[in-house]
């Protein structure tokens, strides 16, 4: 197998991977890639990728220490305020497993003939146990479709091995009875105003700006929307020093407006900018990343493929990710079932998509509900930042260091606790509240003006768009599996 940006966690002794370092936990081995970040501090706490804490510029090795210091709640609630790409293993007492909050940093797990095995990837898993297909006939329907194998999208925590599971967001994994558990929300949502959070907020997009400029030469991903707007606005303290882009994929022509927005932004502010064309990948480098990933999503290895100069710090590159979660993405629609959540989330007309997410609901409803958050944002959350957003930042991490500031569960906490009115998709007024305290000369630019997003105003406007998703959530049938 190819080992490169994987790590294997098992009990069962197994020929070491090329190229990997071992680290004994308890009474099991970890197998790191030696090109991999990865941080241990006194044999009961080990890092995996990398960390940046919102609150203090503390090293790695210190935010290990202080974990350690910490029980139960507390360090939670530590853990929470890290931002990264990462995962967090505790082994001073039981095993437990954490990942960042998108889990970019994948966790895949499960058991066979009494050995456990986590890793990186289900191909990672595969390569020392034999996890067989689903052979349930739904289960099997949808993973042999044309729809899941052209998307290639998982679905929550599952994969298409029996007795393998993912660990998805705001979940950690006890690894003695491979039991999940959630760990986020834990507290009550108390709501605040968009001048509170953005008190809380802005010092800590400035602190993780700052640690970043110290270690790596930073490029910044630019759009026409939100995300990357209110991205660029926290690099104003250097943005003399920032080097911004945008990817222009081969079929796409150059005036689009997510090329032609940020060409002249970037003009206008006397910025440093270059528009990077993205080039098909040869069959050899396919070949590879196909014998490293099990069906991975090719355009992140596309996107990434040594593209950027080499610097004297090493290069990092920004995007916008995992701030969608506060932007009630799916709207305010009311779900009650399984089948609202398929369609809620794009998904095709399922039995077993159906089953899954009722059973999501059955699990995380009341939970969900009680601590003060929308169903949605948590089911955006858990399943598209996962499962796509998540997903497509491990990838791509396979050729540079690629994260996002938001990726944080306490800058999550903060975000959402503004009132949903001001956090609407199509005219996200927080986001436009953060941009100007930050970068005022931002907002002189229109968010993605595209005919499709002006005529969703429009009905948002005269209150008919609610209806509407209501409507084809309950009427519409988005595709089916055959």
């Amino acid at each position: 197998m190819n080992f490169k940006n994987q790590y294997i966690l098992t009990d069962k002794e197994i020929i070491p991977p090329n190229n990997s370092v071992k680290i004994k936990i308890n009474t099991f081995n970890l197998y790191i890639d030696k090109e991999t970040k990865y941080k241990t501090y006194n044999n009961k706490i080990t890092l995996i990728g990398f960390v940046f804490h919102g609150y203090n510029s503390n090293s790695e090795e210190e935010i290990l220490k202080d974990i350690l210091k910490l029980k139960s709640n507390e360090r939670l609630d530590e853990i929470d305020k890290l931002c990264g790409h990462f995962v967090l293993i505790t082994h001073d007492e039981k095993i437990n497993i954490y990942t960042d909050a998108s889990s970019s940093f994948k966790v895949f797990y499960g058991k066979g003939e009494g050995n456990i095995f986590v890793g990186s990837d289900p191909k990672t898993l595969l390569s020392f146990h034999n996890f067989k297909k689903h052979s349930d006939k739904e289960k099997a329907t949808f993973y042999n479709s044309d729809y899941f194998l052209n998307n290639r999208t998982k679905v929550g925590k599952d994969c298409r091995y029996e007795n393998m599971f993912q660990l998805v967001s705001n979940q950690k994994l006890e690894l003695e009875n491979l039991l999940e558990k959630r760990v986020f929300p834990r507290k009550r949502r108390e709501e605040k105003s968009m001048e509170e959070a953005s008190n809380l907020l802005i010092p800590i997009y400035k602190n993780i700006i700052s640690q970043i400029e110290k270690k790596y030469t930073i490029f910044t991903s630019l759009t026409a929307g939100y995300d990357s707007r209110l991205l660029m606005a926290t690099t104003k303290p250097i943005s003399d020093r920032v080097k911004y882009y945008t990817f222009k994929l081969p079929h796409i022509k150059e005036d689009f407006i997510d090329f032609t927005l940020p060409r002249k932004m970037t003009k206008d502010l006397d910025l440093n900018y270059r528009l990077v064309n993205i080039k098909e990948l040869d069959k050899g480098i396919i070949k590879e990343i196909e014998e490293t990933y099990d069906l991975p999503k090719i355009r992140p290895f596309q996107q990434y493929n040594d593209i950027f100069p080499e610097n004297i710090k090493p290069n990092i590159l920004l995007v916008g990710f995992v701030s969608e979660v506060s932007k009630n993405y799916l709207e305010r629609v009311k779900i009650k079932n399984g089948k609202d959540i398929v369609r809620a989330i794009h998904f095709p007309d399922n039995i077993y998509l159906e089953n899954y997410y009722q059973n999501w609901l059955n699990i995380n409803k009341k939970t969900i509900l009680n601590y003060g958050y929308e169903l949605l944002d948590f089911i955006h959350w858990e399943q598209d930042i996962s499962n796509f957003a998540g997903q497509n930042t491990y990838y791509s991490n396979h050729y540079v260091n690629l994260f996002s500031i938001f990726n944080s569960r306490e800058i999550m906490k903060i975000m959402l606790s503004v009132n949903p009115k001001y956090r609407d998709g199509k005219n996200t007024i927080f986001f436009r509240y953060l941009i100007n305290k930050m970068w005022p000369e931002l907002l002189n630019y229109p968010f993605n003006p595209t005919f499709k997003d002006k005529l969703i105003l429009f009905m948002k406007k005269i209150k008919i768009y609610t209806l509407y998703k209501y409507l084809q959530i309950k009427f519409h049938k988005n595709g089916e599996v055959k």
